[in-house]
């Protein structure tokens, strides 16, 4: 069971790297699982970052906040139109 939760977390961070992303950033928390296969594929992953940060980077960035990968026809998708761009991401 847990290697199929893996195997749908990782498709699930695929597809938003596929799309052009190399930040994440989520206002939930981060598996160790997901840390790792983000690090490897040179994506940085910010957990638990407060919501209104989060519409504020996105607002200043053009990005587009969303909830879920699923579409109301079940599928899973991420469209690089949800991606935003800055210059720099520092602490």
């Amino acid at each position: 069971m847990r290697q199929k939760e893996c195997d749908v977390l990782k498709s699930r961070i695929s597809k938003i790297i596929e799309a052009g992303a190399n930040v994440i950033i989520t206002s939930m928390g981060i598996d160790d699982t997901a840390s790792k296969y983000m690090f490897e594929s040179g994506c940085l992953g910010l957990r638990r970052v407060d919501k209104g940060d989060i519409n504020r980077i996105a607002k200043l960035t053009g990005a587009t906040v969303i909830n879920t990968l699923a579409t109301p026809e079940g599928e899973e998708v991420f469209e690089s139109s949800y991606l935003g761009e800055c210059e720099e991401v520092s602490e």
